[in-house]
């Protein structure tokens, strides 16, 4: 199995809430993404996604092609093994679990987007879980690679 296909939180709304889309690829991606009139990006979860496939991968949208997340990059230096980067994956996914619980939500990346609107009424414990979570995908995820020396 690959890492992506493992994975998926770029695409299900667990890292991004939206896709920024070049000028040109608003109109052929407005159906397939959801682009509401007037907008630059897709939505998130992405429509497109089936599982953790993409049913657009030969003509997904530039943002898509080009995003490589840290914990790739870390597999595809060597500096993680592809069941370690899973393991880390599945890790992620029990802790947005956790928090969808708490918050009586479906276990899916949209979580991570409604915890965080409603984050002023958090409960303390659904706040660290909200916390943890966002940790990880900070640590694991996002953001950039130091360079290399």
């Amino acid at each position: 199995m690959s890492l992506c296909l493992g994975c998926g939180f770029c695409c299900d709304g667990t890292l991004f809430n939206r896709v920024p889309l070049l000028g040109s690829e608003v109109e052929v991606h407005r159906e397939v993404l959801h682009v509401a009139a007037g907008a630059h990006h897709g939505v998130q979860p992405c429509p497109a996604l089936d599982g953790t496939s993409c049913r657009v991968y030969e003509r997904r949208p530039l943002t898509c092609r080009r995003y490589r997340c840290l914990l790739l990059e870390a597999f595809e230096a060597q500096e993680v093994s592809e069941a370690g980067a899973l393991e880390i994956v599945e890790t992620v996914k029990r802790t947005r679990a956790e928090l969808a619980e708490a918050l009586g939500l479906p276990t899916s990346g949209a979580v991570v987007e409604e915890a965080r609107r409603r984050r002023s009424t958090l409960t303390g414990s659904e706040r660290e879980r909200l916390e943890r979570l966002e940790r990880q995908l900070h640590f694991h995820f996002l953001g950039q690679r130091a360079a290399q020396r």
